[in-house]
């Protein structure tokens, strides 16, 4: 008797699905012998490279092994590792290398036909080969959509010319929200620090109150001493009270006192802490009685940061801070300085 032809469609079904199985199984067993075979490629050619640079950098004059095409990411990847490791007057060698094997054609091509990641690690590269004629070229990906992209980008151009690259980093801190505080941070420090100040306090002062705390956090990190006069400015003129937080969070001077004290009676809380912390770090002794108040404050924070800050006054030792604690009667005081005097004699034993 015949089969049915309900029953030959799904024996032939069978058969189908069973053969592309076998199919897209030897597919996906190709292609990770392809990208194993790539990665012991890349080791390979990484450790090769390694060696040649590193003598190179150590004085070796021989000339460089031809670079095969395979070998492209071995030598990038190379290149940037000892790059990292070394000072700028140690890279002769490597430069001489990089001439040698035509290593500057190769980052361009990958930069305008790689994808993600060697486009990302030529940028890298093309920042430390230090070059002007490389600038431009790598401007362009400044404002490229990916952050790390981007922030890559910026850390070449700082490295090749940072008098430039400053003058166009700092504007677009402004408008990358997604940029990591970090890596900008960083990225900062590579800059000659008075250009990298200058422009920061220029962009702070016509920033608003939702960029400028971040530009006066990265101008203070890259110069406490051209941070003061724009902090004096910013707050001469009250600005926002989280403004004022952060000014007070990176205040390193004695003479920046007189904007400090008054705004220990400020109405925000938030505020009077950062103030009575400041006091901890730039205050005189006689700023102790200026501190006492914050003691029975309404917020648990601004007890402790001033009991915190009376603790670390010039000539304020555990004596003076006894003197100081027997002398309180409010519930609130008391509890606070004995909390900070318990901190303290844990932080001596530990």
């Amino acid at each position: 008797m015949d089969a049915s032809p309900k029953l030959v469609f799904v024996f032939w079904l069978g058969v189908v699905v069973v053969i592309m199985t076998v199919f897209m199984l030897g597919v996906i067993l190709v292609m990770r012998q392809r990208m194993l075979r790539k990665e012991r490629n890349h080791v390979r050619a990484s450790m090769l490279w390694a060696k040649v640079l590193g003598a190179a950098m150590r004085g070796d004059t021989a000339p460089a092994p031809a670079l095969r095409k395979r070998d492209v990411s071995g030598f990038i990847d190379a290149w940037n590792r000892l790059h990292g490791e070394l000072r700028e007057q140690e890279s002769t060698g490597m430069a001489r290398i990089a001439h040698e094997v035509g290593l500057e054609r190769q980052l361009y091509g990958l930069i305008d036909h790689g994808g993600f990641h060697s486009r990302l690690m030529a940028i890298i590269a093309l920042g430390y080969m230090r070059s002007r004629a490389h600038f431009d070229r790598i401007a362009r990906f400044l404002d490229d959509r990916s952050p790390i992209v981007s922030l890559c980008a910026a850390r070449a151009l700082m490295q090749i010319d940072s008098a430039q690259a400053v003058s166009m980093f700092v504007p677009h801190i402004v408008s990358r929200s997604d940029w990591s505080q970090g890596s900008v941070a960083e990225i900062l420090k590579v800059g000659e620090p008075g250009t990298v100040a200058k422009e920061l306090g220029a962009v702070a002062l016509q920033a608003n109150a939702e960029v400028a705390p971040r530009l006066i956090r990265f101008l203070a990190g890259v110069n406490p001493d051209q941070a003061a006069p724009v902090i004096r400015k910013i707050l001469a003129d009250p600005p926002d009270d989280h403004l004022i937080s952060t000014c007070l969070q990176v205040m390193a001077h004695a003479d920046d006192l007189p904007l400090v004290r008054p705004l220990l009676t400020h109405p925000r809380w938030h505020v009077r802490m950062q103030a009575a912390s400041a006091l901890g770090r730039i205050g005189e002794p006689s700023d102790e009685y200026l501190l006492m108040p914050l003691l029975t404050d309404e917020q648990w924070w601004v007890r402790y940061r001033a009991a915190k800050a009376l603790t670390k006054l010039p000539s304020i030792g555990e004596k003076e801070v006894m003197r100081i604690r027997h002398a309180q009667t409010d519930r609130f005081a008391c509890d606070i300085l004995d909390q900070v005097m318990a901190e303290q004699k844990i932080g001596v034993q530990q």
